[in-house]
């Protein structure tokens, strides 16, 4: 193991989980199960990603009740910080 990554999560490491997540679309559940973050961690994260267009949110309409979906999508910005953490963290493990 590595001297800069312990056994918890870095920021980094949330940041690049929550883009994985999104390249084909989540909605704010699926964030919050697959990535294993409390609601307000993940509302923080939400808010800076898409305030760097990191992620973009789109509603897409749905058969249910409300008729519209909100779903998270890495942006092609979102998809070159991704590749940079990628090889960051191979260089560093």
């Amino acid at each position: 193991m590595s001297i800069l990554f312990d056994t918890r999560r870095s920021e980094i490491e949330i940041i690049k989980e929550i883009i994985e997540i999104s390249n084909a679309g989540a909605k704010k559940t699926e964030l919050l199960y697959q990535g294993n973050l409390s609601y307000t961690l993940l509302q923080n994260y939400l808010g800076l990603l898409l305030q760097h267009e990191i992620l973009e949110e789109r509603h897409i309409p749905t058969n249910g009740n409300n008729g519209r979906s909100r779903l998270y999508f890495t942006t092609k910005k979102g998809h070159t910080l991704l590749k940079d953490i990628n090889q960051m963290m191979t260089h560093f493990r």
